[in-house]
């Protein structure tokens, strides 16, 4: 309708009323773009908000997983000593390695020379959000700490393939009545293998740990609380699978104030 007005009055040279046809048209359109671009804001906030809720479970996920892997760091470089010593022995001083911890309920049907916890890491949240556009409107500072976690995290995944990959290659160190010579290096070679890529993945756990902790001070004291009661219970579950393996963990997230209230 306005748009025929406008036609109207340019047939009339009635330039006023033209100029202010104009205008109207004008801030009638900017007035919509304006409506329309709130109501986008106002979806992608929404959107964030749902986002990083879901964040900050992957953000203790992965903190659980880095302080898991710490906990069973001097056990496991212990473990990897004692096998690769007997590997250096003479070959008729063999004996078979056994696992260090028999009472898992999920037995394979092959031992394990070694066990290690496989745990899910990354954000599958953060990699989609990411490319909607999602976390533009986060501060740069924490957009690129959170980036820099879920990577060091989807690394940490693929060590964990491996390693598992590895670990699966010396089962037959726990059945061999005899190795030969040259067998025996060749486990060697895994182990060391093995021992690097665990390393690399410990290292991984306390930088992911550095770096999340700064970010998770602000939990509210109520999920402080559920998380303290979450550490007891999964200390109490892997020192019931690791044994003495497992150095029980603290969460330093958790303040002191949450830790004496629920005691």
């Amino acid at each position: 309708m306005r748009l025929r007005a406008l036609t109207k009055h340019l047939r009339e040279q009635n330039w006023f009323a033209v100029v202010l046809d104009f205008v109207i048209v004008v801030f009638g359109v900017g007035v919509a773009m304006m409506g329309q671009q709130w109501l986008s804001e106002r979806e992608q906030r929404a959107d964030m908000a749902v986002a990083q809720s879901v964040l900050k479970v992957d953000l203790v996920k992965n903190y659980s997983n880095a302080k898991e892997r710490l906990a069973l760091a001097e056990c496991r470089a212990q473990s990897y000593r004692a096998i690769a010593t007997q590997l250096l022995e003479p070959v008729e001083s063999w004996v078979n390695i056994v696992r260090s911890v028999e009472n898992d309920k999920f037995k394979t049907i092959l031992p394990n020379a070694l066990r290690s916890p496989s745990r899910d890491w990354g954000s599958s949240t953060w990699d989609a959000e990411l490319g909607r556009g999602t976390f533009n409107q986060l501060d740069d500072q924490r957009r690129m700490a959170l980036d820099s976690i879920f990577k060091g995290a989807q690394v940490a995944e693929e060590l964990q393939e491996h390693i598992y990959t590895l670990q699966g290659r010396l089962k037959l160190l726990t059945v061999a009545p005899t190795i030969s010579q040259s067998d025996r290096f060749r486990y060697y070679d895994v182990l060391a293998e093995l021992d690097d890529k665990s390393t690399l993945l410990e290292l991984i756990a306390m930088e992911l740990i550095d770096a999340i902790e700064p970010i998770m001070t602000d939990l509210p004291l109520a999920d402080k609380k559920e998380l303290m009661v979450m550490v007891i219970g999964l200390n109490e579950i892997a020192s019931d699978v690791y044994g003495d393996c497992y150095v029980p963990i603290f969460w330093s997230i958790l303040s002191e104030q949450t830790s004496e209230t629920t005691q």
